[in-house]
């Protein structure tokens, strides 16, 4: 049986979409901070060959709304190719059956690729498969958007498309929990926190200097205050007495004070909102990253006129492009150099509001 690894995801890997938005959503979603199991520290047993991430996003994106059997018959359908002239028509026919939507726009590259080994032709039919989702998604994202000017739409789809892939690396990692050799999934280790340590002040920093317009000694002041409200820890612990624990009463008092006095006014929807003991604490998370996100969007949409999956996408890569600067510019070089390397690794979900 093969690992659903075919001429339509080996080539080229097709999984360029999670590195283009690994350090968007890892600085800007925080949601994906804390380390996954690092070498050596995998469990012990034979090593089996993995599922291809690309493959089950892709059955996922298209089967979701026939249910989970349809994406595991669709996952199946790519495990049972081999890389033999008969795997290829395989291929063929499971995106026939399952992938449709990328079978009816890439007909011409499919019906071209007549070989494992015309890589040239196979990179081609991947190219095609990943525009053909990216456009599909994009244009999912900006048709929720209830923004009436293009900003406000090209956040809300930024915001919406990060999301979307952090649920599919999320939803990849779930289902293939025991392939590989991985076994159940070490706690984080000192490593994994310390570098989510070390993208919360760089988050916090983003935030500080956006809302001190270029002040220094504000945005100073500001990451003082935030540092000291962090340092009041955390209780409790998650569900079953193991996970993330809760920002305590303390903690969060101070934070909420470091927001009103040196986030606001271009905060105050947050801040309320962190006042406010009701609200849910991811929609609170949302409201600091999107302001965030609308500046970026802001600084990469010069321009543009209209919101269009093509334009979500230029902004978007601009949106890489311009953090991936501020990492340099504001991370030590042995920091930023960890966050590369970190994010060559898997990472694990863990939602919080210290953003």
């Amino acid at each position: 049986m093969g690992s659903g690894k075919t001429p339509f995801t080996t080539i080229t890997s097709s999984i360029r979409n999670f590195l283009t938005m690994k350090l968007l959503v890892l600085l800007l979603v925080a949601g994906l901070a804390t380390a996954m199991p690092r070498k050596g520290n995998r469990p012990n047993g034979p090593k089996q060959e993995k599922e291809d991430p690309s493959t089950i996003i892709r059955c996922m994106a298209e089967n979701w709304q026939n249910g989970e059997s349809q994406i595991k018959a669709c996952r199946d359908c790519f495990k049972a190719v081999d890389e033999t002239d008969e795997g290829l028509t395989k291929a063929k026919e499971c995106v026939s059956e399952y992938l449709k939507m990328e079978n009816e726009a890439c007909a011409t590259e499919i019906a071209a690729l007549e070989s494992f080994e015309d890589e040239e032709k196979g990179m081609a039919v991947i190219e095609c498969f990943d525009a053909t989702l990216e456009k599909a998604n994009n244009e999912r994202c900006l048709k929720e958007s209830s923004s009436t000017d293009v900003a406000g739409q090209l956040t809300d789809g930024s915001m919406c498309v990060m999301d979307s892939w952090k649920y599919g690396m999320a939803y990849v990692k779930n289902v293939t929990r025991g392939q590989g050799g991985r076994g159940k999934r070490p706690r984080a280790g000192k490593k994994g926190k310390n570098m989510k340590g070390q993208v919360m002040k760089l988050i916090t920093k983003a935030h500080c200097n956006l809302a001190s317009e270029g002040d220094e000694t504000k945005s100073t002041e500001c990451l003082q205050c935030f540092s000291a409200a962090v340092k009041l820890g955390k209780q409790g612990k998650g569900k079953g007495g193991r996970g993330k624990k809760e920002m305590s009463p303390e903690m969060v008092s101070a934070m909420t004070s470091c927001s009103e006095q040196h986030l606001n006014p271009k905060y105050t929807k947050c801040t309320t909102m962190m006042k406010d003991t009701t609200a849910d604490k991811k929609d609170t998370h949302k409201c600091y990253m999107r302001v965030l996100v609308n500046n970026l969007v802001i600084k990469c949409s010069d321009g543009v006129s209209e919101a269009t999956p093509d334009t979500l996408s230029s902004v978007m890569e601009c949106g890489k492009e311009v953090t991936k600067d501020f990492v340099k510019k504001n991370a030590s070089a042995k920091v930023a150099e960890k966050i590369g390397n970190f994010l060559d690794e898997e990472e694990d979900e863990d939602e919080d509001i210290e953003g």
